[in-house]
């Protein structure tokens, strides 16, 4: 008897289970960014313009930033330009930063971009995103960007720089909060900047004081040419930072870092 009453038990509990719906995991919620970007200047774009957002993690200080998630229209009407870019929630990590950016491009050329930082809005918000014009807009054509590159230091003048992939003079800007990083091929470098076209200017650059057998015949002059700068350009993936005359005071490459 008492086999019989095991046996009703587990066949009530058998049918009960097949009695509730099957339970699948949660799907991984999807979210947006809706937005508008403009810029100031009175000219029509190019027919075959591309306009380009991005979602970005910002939390590290010694790389450039990771997109999330990205949107793209093209072509690109005149601004303002609507755009929206959807993510995964989960992508998001709690106690990370990040940011909005935007820019518009052409076979390559970098034509607008933006030089400041957008916060994600919250849910329900919109960004409207500011461009400026890059400096060699509408000119030779540009495929690395200013900011969130790390810039490998070729040249001081016409001076080549030797330096092994250990300690080569570099720096990066982080837009996120216009800062300098970097090094002078033995101290690390930090500082400030502040960019508008193609005006760009360091402030407070600081270096620590250590003393390397190696790498130090440059420091000093990379130093004073960050102070110096005003002015930049980029062909290709060729940068060069002027001064105020339009001297050229340093020529260096990209080095895309992921």
């Amino acid at each position: 008897m008492w086999m019989r009453s095991f046996m009703l038990v587990l066949l009530a509990a058998a049918v009960a289970a097949c009695a509730e719906p099957s339970r699948s995991p949660a799907a991984d919620p999807m979210a947006s960014i809706i937005g508008i970007a403009t810029y100031r200047e009175r000219m029509a774009l190019p027919a075959d313009a591309r306009f380009e957002a991005t979602l970005e993690d910002v939390s590290r200080a010694d790389a450039p930033s990771q997109v999330v998630a990205r949107a793209e229209v093209q072509p690109v009407a005149q601004p303002p330009i609507s755009f929206k870019i959807s993510y995964k929630a989960s992508e998001l990590i709690p106690g990370h930063r990040y940011s909005i950016r935007g820019k518009i491009t052409r076979a390559g050329q970098l034509l607008f971009t933006t030089t400041q930082h957008y916060e994600v809005p919250p849910p329900g918000g919109t960004v409207a995103l500011e461009l400026v014009r890059a400096g060699n807009s509408f000119g030779t054509a540009a495929s690395a960007e200013l900011e969130n590159t790390y810039w490998k230091l070729m040249s001081l003048g016409e001076v080549k720089v030797l330096a092994d992939a250990q300690r080569e003079p570099h720096f990066i800007l982080h837009p996120a909060e216009h800062r300098l990083s970097g090094s002078g091929g033995c101290n690390r470098i930090t500082g400030g900047y502040s960019l508008s076209g193609d005006r760009l200017t360091f402030t407070g650059v600081a270096r620590t004081m250590m003393a390397c057998p190696e790498g130090m015949q440059y420091e000093q002059a990379f130093h004073e040419t960050l102070i110096n700068s005003k002015q930049w350009r980029i062909e290709g993936e060729r940068l060069m930072l002027s001064d105020e005359t339009g001297t050229v005071l340093a020529t260096f490459e990209s080095r895309y870092m992921h």
